[in-house]
């Protein structure tokens, strides 16, 4: 009987679509090669010494984006819940536990311990059934849920990868900016030598030794904020890479900007089959039409229970009794309920399929828009404002050197550059947090290097 048993699962499942099962195998591959799936991934916030020698090294994001996918927690709590959703499809698709039992009838009362007397004695072994094709329904359910949970991590690996990169960037714009200060500030103090040599002949006022003194000192201010926000950005990268924030970091690699040009529709088109948001919510529709399905069949079809008892008659010829019974599920509108209420939470799954659609839509071609206008504005300040500026400054500085313009003509020259330059790295950023951008809302990479 029992081995008889273990056939029946597979006998219920036969009407089971092939399809959900390649794309649950397909799954249960993808999950296990997660860099998120390892289990040695520590709970604390830890330090490796080889890991801290990688990172002094001069940073490379690629390099970065992958240690945070492999070490972050909010990924490893994704990967936990998607091997979770693994086990939901197993579970769904078993049988119910066997019954089995001892019983015993007509033990006199006056002998309550003496089994013996008993009329007769019996051993039974039952089990319950869902109606064929039940079972693979709840199978397909949660396999699709399964799937949703693995499009659930992707998103969160997309989000990662969009924090890291813009952290990695104001990582690099205020280690550049803090350059920019520091080469304004040689300006400065070549500045100074030049106004003090032109006030010990007499050429200046004592002015002119001041101003270059006091532009200084405004920098030294602004630098400040600057180193602020380059420890703010390496704790926000430590954090992403699940160490503590205040441990070492390398300087970032210079930025080449990218002259490169993205094709709208085709963007669009690959959003539609890699943004993981749109495939969950997908998965979302297929599950609940699952869902109805069985409930429909619920509601029509009834479960059913075996079962087979041996019975010892003491005195009397051994005997065996068999046992069939089903549910009835068409008296108390339960089912019926239930099905209604399915109904609806599909129109709504639906409903929001479209709502995601729509969304990613706007948010590629908003991307798109905001990628357009940084890449312009930054091949300007890279072939026009910032040469044309550093020109302004060279011809300043001659003309006040041979007493043809005033002091504050250059210092307004030495502004305008350092104000061009660090424009130049806000406009670079920007349009590297724009493409980042762009990334995430198609849900892919393209292809390209920061």
């Amino acid at each position: 009987m029992a081995r008889s048993l273990v056939w029946i699962p597979f006998l219920l499942g036969a009407c089971a679509r092939p399809d959900w099962r390649d794309d649950f195998d397909r799954l249960q591959r993808e999950s296990a090669a997660l860099p998120a799936a390892r289990d040695e991934a520590p709970r604390e916030p830890s330090t490796d010494t080889d890991l801290d020698r990688v990172l002094l090294q001069p940073l490379d994001l690629p390099t970065l984006i992958s240690l945070a996918r492999a070490r972050n927690p909010e990924l490893r709590e994704a990967s936990s819940r998607t091997k979770a959703g693994i086990e939901e499809v197993r579970r769904a698709g078993s049988l119910d536990d066997p019954t089995f039992k001892l019983e015993t009838e007509g033990v006199p009362l006056r002998h309550p311990g003496s089994l013996g007397l008993a009329q007769d004695s019996m051993a039974g072994l039952s089990q319950s059934f869902p109606f064929p094709g039940n079972l693979a329904l709840r199978s397909e359910s949660a396999s699709r849920d399964a799937e949703g949970l693995h499009q659930r991590y992707l998103e969160r690996e997309r989000d990662l990868t969009l924090r890291m990169k813009r952290a990695y960037l104001d990582y690099y714009a205020a280690l550049r900016a803090i350059e920019a200060h520091d080469e304004h500030l040689k300006l400065m103090e070549a500045t100074e030598k030049i106004s003090d040599a032109k006030f010990r002949t007499g050429a200046v006022t004592q002015q002119d030794v001041l101003k270059p003194q006091l532009e200084q000192v405004l920098l030294h201010n602004e630098v400040l904020s600057m180193e602020q926000m380059r420890a703010s950005s390496r704790a926000a990268i430590n954090t992403l890479l699940h160490r503590p924030p205040d441990a070492p970091l390398g300087e970032p690699r210079e930025i080449v900007p990218a002259d490169e040009d993205f094709n709208q529709s085709e963007l669009l088109a690959r959003a539609a089959q890699n943004r993981p948001e749109l495939k969950a919510a997908e998965l979302r529709v297929k599950s609940s039409q699952a869902r109805l399905r069985l409930a429909e069949r619920e509601r029509d079809l009834p479960d059913f229970s075996v079962g087979v008892d041996y019975w010892q008659v003491p005195g009397g010829p051994d005997a065996y009794g068999a046992m069939l019974s089903v549910n009835l599920p068409w008296f108390t509108g339960k089912r019926s309920a239930e099905a209604r209420r399915l109904e609806h939470e599909l129109r709504g799954d639906e409903a929001a399929l479209d709502g995601v659609r729509a969304r990613v839509q706007f948010e590629v071609r908003d991307a798109w828009l905001r990628v357009q206008a940084a890449r312009r504005s930054a091949l300007l300040y890279k072939n026009e404002l910032v040469p044309k500026t550093g020109q302004t400054v060279e011809v300043s500085r001659a003309s006040y050197e041979k007493d043809k313009s005033s002091f504050l003509d250059l210092l307004d020259a030495e502004r305008s550059l350092r104000d061009v330059r660090l424009r130049q790295i806000q406009a670079l950023t920007q349009y590297e947090s724009a493409v980042a951008d762009l990334e995430r809302a198609v849900g892919a990479d393209l292809r390209r290097k920061p």
